[in-house]
């Protein structure tokens, strides 16, 4: 059966992609055998440092069929730093405040013996210097998308959580709001996924998208349902709705199914492997709102060092330095 589109009036087959989020990553059987592939692969996409978390299967109703086509990846890294990365953090930063205490005394050269006295009482009453690795707050989650055909296996986007600007917006507006990149390949923007404050209302995120084919800009809207089983949404379009994600009840993992009647989007590649995205980081949200809460309240209160990843500060550089 064919679905008409409530924008366009064109219509599309009726399929769907699955989102397959895995309860236990690392002892899925499916991680094993493609884990090994990708860490053979020249694809940088894919580092040391990453693990499979889930499969996503697009199912075609005409034609009957319900095919594996992607996986995903998180970087265990970030989103859980070992003891041992955060105490590389940690020493690294009591390096640079090291120097700069120094520099504050002494421009250049060694320091005399009042000079060196003067440093070691700086350095004992410095609160930085007194933090332990467990103060160091660099979690964040990064999610990766790629397609696998069997024999072959390539990046199609990345998903990066914005913790600078979860920051700023949080403490703004009073309620831990979660923000995302999303990088495609091919593409010349990148999509940020914002969630909006609704005060005593489900979640809401939003962002704009543009298709680079046609130059058309759509303004979409996710919306968490107000009642569901599973963890549900509604894919709106310029306030009307052209789809939805719909949660499993029942599943090991965060699993859920995309559903978009509007065949120009439908039919976007793009588009759908950007909510494949958001899909997979369903999961993750409510460990990020905690994430987020305590990030705030340490940066007020001085109490943690919120170390930001070289990625992260690339992706909040303005484009147009590079035609200055």
């Amino acid at each position: 059966m064919a679905t008409e589109g409530k924008l366009t009036g064109e219509t599309q087959k009726n399929y769907s992609r699955l989102v397959d989020m895995w309860a236990a990553p690392g002892l899925h059987p499916t991680n094993i055998e493609v884990l090994t592939k990708l860490k053979s692969a020249e694809d940088r996409q894919f580092s040391k440092n990453m693990e499979l978390t889930g499969q996503i299967y697009d199912k075609d109703k005409e034609a009957g069929t319900n095919d594996e086509t992607h996986i995903i990846g998180i970087r265990t890294d970030v989103w859980k730093p070992s003891k041992e990365e955060r105490e590389r953090s940690l020493n690294a930063i009591k390096k640079k405040r090291r120097q700069d205490l120094k520099a504050g005394i002494k421009a250049k050269g060694r320091l005399n013996k009042e000079q060196t006295e003067e440093l070691n009482a700086k350095l004992d009453e410095d609160s930085m210097m007194a933090m332990d690795n467990k103060d160091v707050d660099k979690a964040r989650l990064v999610l990766k998308l790629f397609r696998s055909t069997g024999k072959n296996i390539s990046w199609k986007g990345s998903l990066e959580e914005m913790t600078v600007r979860e920051v700023h917006q949080s403490i703004g507006s009073r309620k831990a709001l979660i923000t995302f990149g999303i990088n495609l390949p091919g593409y010349d923007y990148m999509v940020q996924v914002q969630q909006c404050r609704r005060f005593f209302r489900p979640a809401v995120f939003s962002f704009a998208y543009l298709n680079d084919k046609t130059d058309e800009m759509w303004y979409i809207d996710v919306k968490k349902y107000w009642f569901s089983l599973g963890i549900d949404y509604h894919i709106e379009v310029q306030g009307r709705r052209i789809g939805k994600i719909d949660g499993k009840l029942i599943a090991l993992g965060t699993d859920s199914r995309i559903h978009v009647d509007e065949p120009s989007l439908a039919e976007d590649k793009k588009f759908i492997d950007l909510l494949t995205l958001f899909s997979a980081s369903i999961g993750y949200h409510r460990t990020i709102w905690k994430n987020i809460r305590k990030r705030v309240k340490n940066i007020k209160d001085e109490t943690s060092v919120h170390v930001i990843e070289d990625e992260e500060l690339w992706l909040l550089k303005n484009p147009r330095r590079v035609m200055r």
